[in-house]
């Protein structure tokens, strides 16, 4: 059975579209083409659901939502609007309203988000005394990023365990501290730890604290993280790349609720939420025999997968002036990208993504003298060629000199241990046999290096011994 639809737009293609969409879905639909006429036709129609444009001839609709549910409590609201920003996502799920749809927004989606609102009811928005959060630099207005605005916006006052999954240089921390900072728990700290780069015994230590004497140079008590981020939010990166042992430990915490330090006899409370994250696919982790699927299933009640850069360029050009500005103003200079090294920037594959992007405009940035960013401030100085995206085909396949040690063949079909591996020992190569190096530039922990070659085949100090011998 059908409900009663407000739209209000002042755009009458749209309203047009979207009313017939809706009465085609066996709904009934009413139009309004500002603020005045909406408040009007609310009094006389009387609808079930409101979906209101942000920017109208007489008004602001993210201000109108307080006013209207004052008025109307039961009344779900979508927010619409173009100005397509985590901000704006925000402000619609602070200011109360049920959901928020970027435009251009596909009308079946739009049709669904009318059923959840009608099936649901009153509208969804802070809990009593929850605070908003700031503007974080979360940037994109592309259709992936925006479901990822929306699922943030939708887990405000929800203190839900969430899994972040994505390739390595997506944002992951930038969305947990998104989430940290619009829940509940945003005045408590936001603690992030790098699971990969402890040793199974001190990331137990780190997390769950000890007792003195429990072992070798514990000269005193020390209280873990579980402990001093009580209230608040544990980010817990590389979660994927713990070891078997850890995982039960952990799955333990969160079942009970508790922690008991390392040596200790006692268990102690545990208010903290997990937010966790890994740069491998939740579906290889479901298949993986290093990872237990409890732990999984608890960690990721809700999982936000975040797109890589290259199924996003639209965004490239945004990130580019953010990091830009951001950049110059704190080297004191002034420089800037013209259009043509912009599009030259975003047909380039980024397989380290954001963070690769981030780094690259620094450096160039940085080095510049002209004030203008050309292709040649990036090409210059970077450790591997940057090629531009050939669809299946990696970034690092090109066919190499002799004897190059910095770039590989990728011959497809591989498998993608036998991927992982061949990327492995190029990069190891290229380092010389530096380890450390080596993982910093494949964006893992030093410790994840170690798990990764024994997993793979690989022998760490042969390679250092080879490649040292060859230099």
């Amino acid at each position: 059975m059908g409900g009663r639809i407000l739209v209000c737009d002042d755009d009458a293609a749209i309203r047009t579209v979207v009313r017939e969409a809706l009465r085609r879905a066996g709904h009934i639909v009413e139009t309004a083409a500002s603020a005045a006429d909406l408040r009007r036709t609310i009094r006389t129609f009387r609808p079930q659901v409101l979906l209101t444009d942000v920017v109208l001839p007489d008004g602001n609709g993210l201000d109108l939502v307080p006013e209207l549910l004052a008025d109307h409590p039961h009344m779900p609201i979508i927010v619409l609007s173009a100005q397509n920003t985590f901000t704006t996502a925000m402000r619609a799920t602070e200011q109360g309203a049920f959901d928020y749809l970027p435009k251009p927004f596909d009308l079946g989606e739009l049709a669904q988000a009318v059923e959840d609102a009608l099936a649901r009811g009153p509208a969804l928005g802070l809990e009593d005394g929850a605070p908003a959060g700031e503007d974080l630099p979360l940037i994109g207005r592309s259709p992936p990023m925006q479901e990822v605005y929306r699922t943030i916006a939708r887990l405000v006052g929800a203190d839900l365990t969430v899994l972040l999954s994505g390739e390595s240089g997506t944002g992951k921390e930038l969305v947990a501290r998104a989430l940290h900072d619009n829940s509940a728990r945003s005045k408590r700290p936001f603690v992030p730890v790098n699971c990969g780069a402890f040793t199974e015994t001190l990331l137990e230590s780190e997390l769950f604290g000890h007792v003195r004497g429990s072992f070798t140079g514990a000269v005193n008590n020390h209280r873990g993280i579980f402990e001093t981020a009580s209230g608040g939010t544990i980010f817990l990166d590389e979660i994927s790349e713990t070891s078997p042992a850890f995982q039960v430990k952990l799955l333990r915490v969160l079942q009970e609720q508790e922690v008991r330090p390392v040596g200790a006899t006692d268990a102690r409370r545990a208010d903290a939420r997990i937010v966790a994250a890994t740069n491998r696919r939740v579906q290889d982790l479901l298949a993986a025999e290093d990872f237990r699927r409890d732990l999984l299933y608890r960690l990721s009640v809700i999982n936000i997968d975040l797109p890589p850069l290259r199924e996003r360029r639209e965004d490239i050009p945004l990130l580019v002036e953010h990091f830009l500005a951001q950049i110059s103003s704190r080297l004191d200079k002034h420089v800037v990208a013209p259009p043509e090294t912009i599009a030259w920037l975003t047909a380039l594959d980024w397989p380290g993504n954001v963070r690769e992007l981030e780094n690259a405009v620094e450096r160039a940035v940085t080095l510049n003298v002209g004030g203008r960013l050309l292709p040649d401030d990036f090409t210059q100085f970077t450790p591997t060629p940057l090629v531009r995206s050939l669809g299946v085909t990696s970034r690092l396949r090109q066919a190499p000199p002799e004897k190059s040690t910095n770039s590989w063949v990728c011959e497809l079909p591989q498998s993608l241990a036998e991927v992982e591996r061949e990327h492995i020992l190029a990069t190891l190569r290229y380092t010389r046999g530096n380890k450390l190096r080596a993982a910093e530039l494949l964006g893992i922990g030093r410790y994840s290096l170690y798990r990764k070659a024994e997993r793979l085949g690989i022998d760490l100090e042969a390679v250092s011994a080879e490649t040292k011998h060859s230099a």
